[in-house]
């Protein structure tokens, strides 16, 4: 939790957020905190977000991210108000409510994106382990 919290007092140094929000993330970080301290041991196993991608049969990413760092991006990304994402100039809208049920599911796991390229031959695999 260190470092989330250095990481807002950082954001809030260079101005990328105000006084008021980096308060509400702090907030948010306490409550996760506190969430995290009295579920049930039953419910804390460890659980990853591991996403790969292939071109052909060639690895080109492959990266494992612990669920905890995943769930404080999203209390993050909520805070700040941040319902989509920019990718190549194209706002993708993201149901947060929804998302934020599944990433809280301790039964959940599996594929939440298996996307092919077929012109590129560029594979893209997100799971839940």
């Amino acid at each position: 939790m260190k470092e989330e919290i250095k990481k807002v007092l950082e954001m809030l140094k260079e101005g990328k957020i105000n006084d008021d929000e980096a308060a509400g993330l702090l907030a948010a970080l306490r409550e996760t905190k506190e969430e995290e301290d009295t579920a049930p041991l039953s419910t804390k196993k460890k659980r990853f977000l591991k996403i790969r991608v292939t071109k052909g049969e060639k690895p080109k990413v492959n990266v494992t991210i612990p669920f905890s760092l995943v769930n404080w991006g999203l209390n993050l990304a909520s805070k700040l108000g941040k319902d989509s994402v920019n990718i190549e100039g194209k706002e993708i809208p993201i149901d947060m409510d929804e998302l934020n049920k599944a990433m809280n599911d301790p039964e959940f796991t599996g594929k939440i994106v298996d996307v092919v390229e077929e012109e590129k031959g560029e594979h893209v695999e997100i799971e839940i382990v």
